[in-house]
């Protein structure tokens, strides 16, 4: 038998903890990876095509998200940010490190946001918004009123 992957071991602990709120999840990512992740929202998204984007950086990952009076949509989408992160997508991205060879001094934030460029129809792209509608569905499961669905869903 194989030992369980990142991501399964991530369902694991949010079953057995009960999550109730993105914050959880956040926490146990961090665990999880071993390093902080900073969840900060960022004006300039909110011209952008994209919705958030993860920056890796040494010693931490950098969540960026656009402005949102949602809590709701600001829970997804750091969900989605996180599933980027769980999967590895910023480890197993080739194209990540091509642009940074040939371009050292651009910043990280500037390639992570290219790379959105195909937004759905990238392979990396469908896997965390199916990881975030997951961690959605988790987090609803744990909530105890039936009318706590709106604080996952709206």
């Amino acid at each position: 038998m194989t030992a369980p992957t990142l991501v399964e071991r991530f369902w694991q602990v949010g079953a057995d903890a009960g999550w109730t709120g993105i914050d959880d999840a956040v926490a146990a990512a961090e665990q999880l990876v071993g390093k902080p992740i900073t969840v900060r929202e960022e004006s300039f998204l909110a011209d952008e095509p994209v919705c958030g984007f993860v920056a890796t950086l040494e010693h931490r990952h950098l969540v960026m998200i656009s402005p949102t009076p949602s809590p709701t949509f600001r829970a997804f989408v750091i969900g989605h940010e996180l599933g980027h992160v769980l999967h590895g997508h910023h480890e197993t991205a080739p194209q990540a490190a091509a642009i940074r060879s040939l371009i050292p001094d651009l910043p990280e934030y500037k390639v992570e946001r290219a790379l959105a460029r195909g937004l759905f129809e990238n392979e990396y792209e469908r896997e965390a918004e199916l990881f975030a509608d997951r961690l959605a569905q988790l987090i609803r499961g744990h909530r105890e009123r039936p009318s706590a669905f709106r604080g996952v869903f709206g």
